[in-house]
């Protein structure tokens, strides 16, 4: 197969729609890293924490 000018434009514009692909699956990589630590963060602190707190106090009174 010889490569003539046309497939060198071929050959780039897959090379820059893949590029341009990795880039965007990069970006909302990141926004749902970041938003499953804010997710993480808010179940942490509303419900993890509270019904920790709620199992140390029940498991206290029958330990008295």
């Amino acid at each position: 197969m010889t490569i003539t000018i046309d497939s060198i434009w071929i050959l780039l514009g897959i090379a820059c729609v893949l590029g341009f692909g990795g880039y965007v699956g990069v970006y909302w990589a990141i926004h749902f890293i970041l938003a499953s630590k804010n997710i993480g963060f808010w179940l942490a602190d509303k419900i993890i924490w509270p019904l920790y707190l709620k199992v140390k106090a029940w498991g206290q009174k029958w330990t008295k």
